[in-house]
This record gives C-alpha cells, structure tokens and sequence, in this order.
C-alpha cells in the first residue's frame, strides 16, 4: 500500500537541525504538536500496512518567507530510508522555480512536483509563473500533486484553489499527470468532472471535513460522488492519500476499506494508480 500524501514536519530531527522550520511548521502550516522522532513516522506506516510514503515540502518562500520542509531534507529523507518517496516542491512566484525544480529532480533524485496554491499564494492557471514549472514536470515526466479545496493551514487561502482553473493547465499540458488533492472538497463535482474527462487527472483520498475520515469518506465517495460511479469509472483515477500527520494513516485505511468497494477497485486505489503514477522507478 502506497500513501500518496503525507508531510514530513513532526519529525524530530528535521526541527532539531533548523529552528526556522519549526516556526513555520508552527506559524505557516498549523501544527503544534509536539515534534517526533523519526522512527514514530514509520511505526505509524507500519501500524497502518504502508509500506511506502509520498513526502511533500511545501516552498512558500514569496509568501511567508521559507519552506514548509525542504527539497534538500525531504531528499535526506529519502536516503535515510527506501519506503519514503520524495517529492520537490517549488515556488512559482521565484524567477528560478524551473530551474530548482530541475536540480530537485536531477540532483537529488526527487520524483514528483508538490503545488500549494492556497499556501503558496499564486493562481494555477497563470501562464507567465506557473507554466514554466509545469513545462519542467512535462519534460522530466513528474506527476504533480496539487493541493485543491479547503486549506487546514491557518495562512491558507482557497481562491487560489479553485479545481476549474486547472482545466486549462490540464488541456495545456497532458502528458502531466495531476493529482487533485483532497477531492478538491468543497468542489467535489468539478473535481470529479475533471477527473472523469481527463486522462491526466487523479483525485487522492485526503478527505477530513467534519467526523472521522470514515465519516468524510463515506459521505463523499459514497453520497456526493456514487460508490457505482467509483467502481465504473473512477476505479483507475483514486490513490490513496491520508494527508498525515494532520490525519491518522490508520483511521485512512480504515475508512476506505470501510466504503465496501469491490477488491480490484480497492487494490487500483491503495497500490497500482499510485504505482502508474510513479512509474518504473518505484
């Protein structure tokens, strides 16, 4: 089983090594829990059955100054450990955000794009900053997952996440493969829409609103969405995503599996699209 999206920011020794990152992991991205070690991040993976997780920094360096984690230490993650899958993440409103997207990927081994437009403060569809990042994933065959819908970050703002202005980015560039995350909720029907019209389009699972992820995924893929319409015609487009650790992988696990969906359709959204996303260098 594949996580498609958690954030390495309570990790202890991250904090320890860069006091500035805490602020902001504390300041920017809302968390205040106490720090962990590293190795809490994987009993948790192995508490859940994950057996390999998408790390995803966050570079709003425009709009609060710094990363939300690095490029560098998400790749020093990765060395650490072979079940972390590292992606890069930058800031589009940085003239050199393509070139630093391409060092992230060529030196550092990083496989995938993160984008936060409602942390990051920019509109996804602007073609003067933002294509020039997306021309990069296009070259170098990087999936992108985008965040889309409510942001839990205290500094985040959801005009700027807003599903329907990807659908010109999408048709701009469709040998990228996008990830809607969270199912873009509130705007769980556009982002189905698109995910349904678009053979680059995914959704992840990252869904918590109100109640236990259960509760939120039963609510959209089971009420809002149609489990029939999963089956039929989402089966190849959903990865299994749990947003950790401002959720818990494994009420995750437990909520998808609760939804009664069909064994193939289960196995395609906890391991195979996220291993098509992924490629051969899984």
């Amino acid at each position: 089983m594949i996580d498609f999206h958690t954030h390495p920011v309570m990790i202890k020794e991250l904090q320890e090594s860069d006091p500035e990152l805490a602020r902001r992991i504390r300041d920017v991205f809302g968390f205040f829990f106490p720090a962990q070690p590293l190795e809490g991040f994987l009993l948790e993976m192995d508490e859940a059955g994950i057996e390999q997780a998408v790390l995803l920094p966050v570079d709003c360096t425009t709009a609060h100054g710094g990363a939300v984690v690095s490029n560098e230490q998400v790749a020093r993650l990765v060395e650490k450990n072979s079940r972390f899958i590292g992606f890069a993440s930058v800031d589009p409103l940085q003239p050199d955000a393509p070139r630093q997207l391409e060092i992230a990927v060529r030196q550092w081994g990083l496989r995938g794009l993160k984008l936060d437009p409602a942390l990051q403060r920019f509109y996804p569809n602007d073609v003067e900053r933002a294509h020039p990042v997306y021309q990069v994933c296009a070259e170098l065959s990087l999936p992108v997952v985008m965040h889309c819908g409510m942001s839990w970050a205290p500094l985040g703002q959801a005009k700027y996440a807003q599903p329907l202005m990807l659908e010109e980015v999408i048709q701009a560039f469709p040998g990228v493969n996008f990830i809607l995350a969270h199912f873009a909720y509130p705007w769980i029907h556009e982002a189905t829409m698109l995910a349904i019209k678009y053979p680059n389009v995914y959704l992840d699972t990252a869904i918590l609103y109100s109640g236990t992820p259960g509760d939120a995924m039963q609510k959209v893929l089971g009420e809002q969405v149609g489990l029939h319409v999963v089956e039929r015609s989402l089966w190849n487009k959903i990865v299994f995503g749990s947003n950790y650790p401002r959720i818990d992988m494994r009420r995750c696990v437990r909520g998808i599996r609760s939804l009664g969906l069909k064994p193939s359709t289960l196995q395609c959204i906890q391991y195979e699209n996220a291993r098509q996303l992924l490629g051969n260098g899984r």
